[in-house]
C-alpha cells in the first residue's frame, strides 16, 4: 500500500502557484486571466479558416460527388452546413466569452460535478478518432517532403503484410507526423494562435499554387469539372443534399464543440464573431471548388479517374513520378510543408489540446494538458485509421457521425445558458463537490435523459448508411431519414426536451460569483459586472478559494522565491524525463494496438 502511495504521489502533476491540485481543479482547468486573452480577428478567424485550410476540406467536394450530386448542389449544401455551424458556434461561445471557462467547466455547470464525465469522455473519444484521421492524413503531408528530397523513397518496397491496409512508407510518414505532435503539444493554448495565423496563410498558397498549375498545364478547369452530372432527383435529391449538409455540419462539430475552449482567449466578442463568421463562411466555400478544379485538371493532363487523383497528395506523387525535377521537387516540397504545418496546427488545436483539457478535467491530479494530449495521440493508433481511407463514401459516414453524437450535447449547453440559467453562473461552485451543480449524486439527469433520447434514433441510421439492405422497408427508411436530418432533428429534440424537463423538475439557480477570484476580468470588466477586482483582493479572499495572488509567470529572485526557482529548474529537467518516457510509451502502444 505503501508503495502503491508513493507511485501516486510521484504521478501528480507540479503544484502551480496560482492554486493547489485536487480532485476538482488543476491550473488548466481555471479561467483564463486576463493576461492571455490576447486572441482578435485574425486568430479566431484562422482557427475556424483551418477547418477548411486542410486536404481533408480540399477533397471534400470531390469525395461527395459519389453520391450522384452536382458540384453545385454540393457546395451549396455545404454553405446550408455552414450556416448552421455558425449559428451553434455562435451560441456555444458564450460560456467562454462571459466566464473564462472551457468545455470541461462547462460540462460540470450542465450535466453536473460527475456527470459531467459523461459528456467529457465523449469528447475525447471523438477526439481520439478525430486525432487518428487526421494525424494519417498528416502523415501523407510527411511523405511528400522525404519523397522530394530522397528519389529512392518515391517509390519505396512495401514490407508490410497485405491483410494491413496501409503501406511501409505511409506507416513511416505517420510515426514521423505523431513525433512532430509531441513537439507541438509544447506549445500553450493561448499561444497557437500564431500556428493558426501561419499555417492557415501557407496552406492557402499552396492550394492556390497547386490548382493554378493544373488549370495551367490542362488548358482550363478540365474535364471532370464541367462533365460532372447529377444523378439523384426530387426526393432522393432532398435527402442527399440535407445528409451534406448534415455531414459539413458533423465534421465541423468538433470545432463548435470546442469553441467555448477557445472563445475564452478572445478580447472582445466583435473581433471573435466577425472572425468566426469570415472563418467559417468564405473559406469552407472557396477551398471545395479550388479541389473540384484541381482533381478535374488533374484527370485531363493525366488521363485518370478521379479517384486516382482526388486527394491532392496523389496529384503531387503524379507529378513526381511523371517529372522529377529540381523545379518539381521545390514547388511539391513546398506544397509538404504548408500541408503538414496546417495539418499538425488543425489536429493539435481541435483534438490534441482539447482532450487534454478533457483529461485533465476527469484527473486533474495526474493529467495536465500535456499528458492527456499525448495519451490521446497514443490511443490513437487503436483506431486503425488506415483503414478510414479505403473509399470516399465510408469516410464521409465516419465523419458525418459525429454530428450524431454531439449535435444534442452542444444543444444541451445552449438551451441550459439561454433558457434555463440565463447565462448565470457560480464559477466557484464548479470546483466544489456539494455546491450547486451537484444535482441528484452528482447528475443532472434531465440532460443525460435528453442527450439519450435524441441520439438513439440516429445510432441505427449510421448503420444502414454504411450497410444499406437490399430492400429498405417504411421503418428503415424512417431512421435513414432521421440520419440525414440529424442536425435539425436531434437538436430540436434534446433542446425542448431538456428545457420542458427544467421547467417540470426546475434545477438550483447559481448566483454568480461577486468576486473576481481568478483574475480573468480587467478592472472595468469586473465593475461592469458587478463584481469585486482582482487587484483589490487580499490574500486571504483568495485563499479561501484555493487561489494565490502568485503567478506561474512571476520570475521574481528575491530570497524568498530563491526555493521556488530552484523548485522550477528541477520541474524543467523532470519535464525533459517526462517527455522521454512519454515518447517511449507513445510508441510502445502503437506497436501493441498494430
Amino acid at each position: 500500500m505503501a508503495i502503491l502511495t508513493s507511485l501516486l504521489k510521484k504521478l501528480e502533476i507540479p503544484e502551480s502557484k496560482r492554486t493547489s491540485n485536487s480532485v476538482l481543479r488543476n491550473k488548466d482547468l481555471l479561467p483564463i486571466p486576463r493576461d492571455h486573452q490576447t486572441w482578435g480577428f485574425f486568430s479566431n478567424f484562422c482557427y475556424w479558416g483551418l477547418l477548411s485550410f486542410n486536404i481533408g476540406t480540399y477533397t471534400s467536394a470531390s469525395a461527395a460527388s459519389s453520391i450522384g450530386m452536382s458540384y453545385g448542389n454540393i457546395i451549396l449544401a455545404y454553405f446550408l452546413g455552414d450556416v448552421i455551424s455558425l449559428l451553434f458556434t455562435i451560441a456555444n461561445s458564450y460560456q467562454g466569452l462571459n466566464y473564462k471557462v472551457g468545455y470541461t467547466l462547462s460540462q460540470r455547470f450542465v450535466f453536473g460535478i460527475y456527470g459531467s464525465g459523461f459528456g467529457i469522455l465523449i469528447r475525447i473519444l471523438m477526439s481520439i478518432v478525430n486525432y487518428s484521421s487526421m494525424a494519417f492524413m498528416g502523415g501523407y503531408c510527411v511523405n511528400l517532403m522525404i519523397e522530394c528530397i530522397w528519389p529512392q523513397y518515391l517509390n519505396l518496397e512495401n514490407t508490410l503484410s497485405s491483410h494491413v491496409a496501409m503501406t511501409t512508407k505511409e506507416l513511416i510518414g505517420y510515426l514521423i507526423y505523431h513525433l512532430l505532435c509531441l513537439f507541438a503539444f509544447f506549445i500553450k493554448p493561448y499561444q497557437i494562435n500564431y500556428l493558426l495565423i501561419c499555417s492557415s496563410f501557407f496552406c492557402m498558397a499552396s492550394f492556390i499554387g497547386l490548382v493554378s498549375y493544373l488549370s495551367h498545364q490542362a488548358g482550363g478547369v478540365g474535364v471532370g469539372f464541367s462533365g460532372a452530372t447529377q444523378t439523384i432527383h426530387k426526393g432522393e435529391f432532398a435527402r442527399q443534399f440535407v445528409y451534406m449538409a448534415s455531414y459539413w455540419f458533423g465534421s465541423v462539430s468538433p470545432g463548435i464543440t470546442n469553441q467555448s475552449d477557445y472563445s475564452r482567449f478572445c478580447t472582445n466578442q466583435y473581433s471573435m464573431g466577425a472572425g468566426i463568421m469570415l472563418g467559417l463562411l468564405i473559406p469552407s466555400n472557396i477551398i471545395p471548388v479550388m479541389g473540384v478544379v484541381g482533381t478535374s485538371a488533374a484527370m485531363k493532363i493525366y488521363n485518370v479517374s478521379s479517384e486516382e487523383v482526388w486527394q491532392p497528395y496523389q496529384v503531387c506523387e503524379l507529378i513526381l513520378n511523371n517529372s522529377y525535377t529540381s523545379k518539381a521537387r521545390c514547388g511539391i516540397f513546398f506544397c509538404g510543408f504548408c500541408w503538414t504545418l496546417s495539418q499538425l496546427a488543425y489536429t493539435v488545436s481541435a483534438f490534441g489540446i482539447p482532450a487534454g483539457f478533457d483529461a485533465s478535467g476527469i484527473f486533474p491530479k495526474y493529467i495536465n494538458i500535456y499528458r492527456g494530449a499525448v495519451a490521446c495521440a497514443a490511443i490513437s493508433f487503436a483506431c486503425q485509421p488506415w483503414n478510414f481511407y479505403n473509399s470516399s463514401s465510408t469516410f464521409l459516414t465516419v465523419m458525418s457521425s459525429f454530428g450524431v453524437i454531439m449535435t444534442p450535447i452542444l444543444t444541451i449547453m445552449i438551451c441550459d445558458n439561454f433558457c434555463v440559467r440565463r447565462q448565470k453562473y457560480a464559477v466557484t461552485q464548479s470546483f466544489v463537490i456539494h455546491g450547486d451543480y451537484y444535482f441528484y449524486k452528482g447528475v443532472n439527469w434531465r440532460a443525460i435523459f435528453a442527450w439519450m433520447v435524441a441520439t438513439a434514433p440516429g445510432l441505427p441510421g449510421i448503420y444502414y448508411q454504411v450497410h444499406p439492405p437490399a430492400v429498405m422497408s417504411v421503418a428503415q427508411r424512417g431512421i435513414l431519414d432521421y440520419f440525414y436530418f440529424n442536425c435539425f432533428t436531434s437538436s430540436l429534440i434534446s433542446f425542448f426536451l431538456y428545457w420542458g424537463l427544467c421547467i417540470i423538475w426546475p434545477v438550483q439557480q447559481s448566483v454568480p460569483d461577486d468576486k473576481d477570484y481568478y483574475g480573468a476580468f480587467t478592472t472595468e470588466q469586473a465593475i461592469k459586472r458587478g463584481m469585486v477586482p482582482y487587484d483589490e483582493l487580499t490574500e486571504e479572499e483568495l485563499n479561501a478559494v484555493g487561489m494565490s495572488k502568485k503567478s506561474d509567470d512571476d520570475d521574481s529572485t528575491s530570497d524568498s522565491d530563491n526555493t521556488s526557482k530552484t523548485n522550477k529548474q528541477a520541474s524543467k529537467k523532470n519535464d525533459y524525463k517526462e517527455v522521454i518516457f512519454l515518447c517511449f510509451i507513445y510508441q510502445l502502444t502503437f506497436f501493441f494496438f498494430f
